[in-house]
């Protein structure tokens, strides 16, 4: 199957005005709606979609929204589309376009397959404007030529996180102290000027620097009350540097790696979070369990 047979240039808008999240998708609602009969349409799947975003992030960096909705006694798959001249924004992501995917509660496979290669049409800048200023029959025209058959799998790169906070071996723990604090991180990959992977260091790695050698080797340290011991880690912010604690040669994740191997890789490794690093050794991303669960299996 062609991703353009699965497309209806009744269900594809162009907009110049400024709109909101929700009038944009109570938009592609009445399109869908009036060619296609859903089990819910209407005010209440408009909700249901905007419940579901609530959920989670359905947007991704190259600048698409993805929504998808799963509908009981609905035997079918249906794409609205909207492109918008006035972006949207996700929580920080620009949106300019908006995919309303509508299908079956067993088409998980199908969603799987229609993201990745609408991700791969939305990273080529190019030819989204060119969708931008045309009309729906000429995007579907566009889509056709191209012959994108729906069998790719969706990879980490499609999900992970391009925009990364790394940090040097050589930083002071204190300036590492400052990254976790002000971005919420609990784990920081560690890169050299270049930008090539070294290793990582986690919050566990700098609250360790605090405790003394002799209470990791107790068993029992529930008689300890003063806060004391920590101030250890104080004393040494302006004396440790990164490379000194940080896990040197991690195990990380490629671009390529498939969905189902990085959730194995997670659970081999207990590891909730892995760097994603292309072949020429640089960090290009990081990807966690919650990305997972919130952009494939909670889709």
């Amino acid at each position: 199957m062609f991703l353009s047979n699965l497309l209806d240039s009744r269900a594809i808008i162009h907009e110049r005005r400024i709109l909101s999240k929700e009038q944009v998708y109570r938009l592609l609602v009445e399109k869908i709606c009036k060619h296609h009969r859903l089990p819910i349409c209407g005010e209440a799947l408009t909700q249901l979609i905007l419940e579901r975003d609530q959920i989670s992030s359905t947007a991704y960096a190259s600048g698409i929204s993805i929504p998808h909705i799963r509908m009981e006694n609905f035997q079918d798959t249906v794409i609205g589309m909207a492109f918008l001249q006035n972006p949207l924004d996700y929580d920080g992501i620009k949106v300019h376009w908006v995919c309303l995917v509508i299908s079956d509660k067993s088409s998980s496979k199908l969603y799987l397959n229609l993201v990745a290669a609408l991700l791969k049409l939305s990273k080529d800048q190019d030819l989204v404007s060119r969708f931008k200023n045309s009309d729906a029959s000429t995007v579907i025209h566009e889509i056709n030529k191209l012959q994108i058959r729906l069998k790719q799998e969706v990879t980490i790169a499609d999900i992970m996180v391009t925009d990364v906070v790394s940090i040097s071996p050589d930083a002071l723990l204190s300036e590492l102290s400052d990254k976790f604090c002000h971005r919420n991180l609990s784990y920081i990959p560690v890169t050299d000027e270049n930008g090539r992977y070294l290793g990582n260091v986690n919050i566990l790695r700098l609250l360790k620097v605090g405790v003394p050698d002799y209470l990791m080797m107790l068993d029992d340290i529930s008689f300890l009350r003063s806060y004391e011991p920590l101030e250890k880690l104080f004393e040494q912010e302006d004396v440790l540097t990164v490379g000194e604690i940080m896990d040197k040669e991690e195990e990380y994740l490629t671009p390529e790696t498939s969905i189902p191997e990085a959730v194995f890789e997670m659970i081999q490794h207990h590891k909730r979070f892995f760097s994603v690093v292309n072949k020429d050794g640089m960090l290009v991303g990081v990807v966690t369990a919650m990305d997972i669960f919130r952009k494939v299996i909670k889709a």
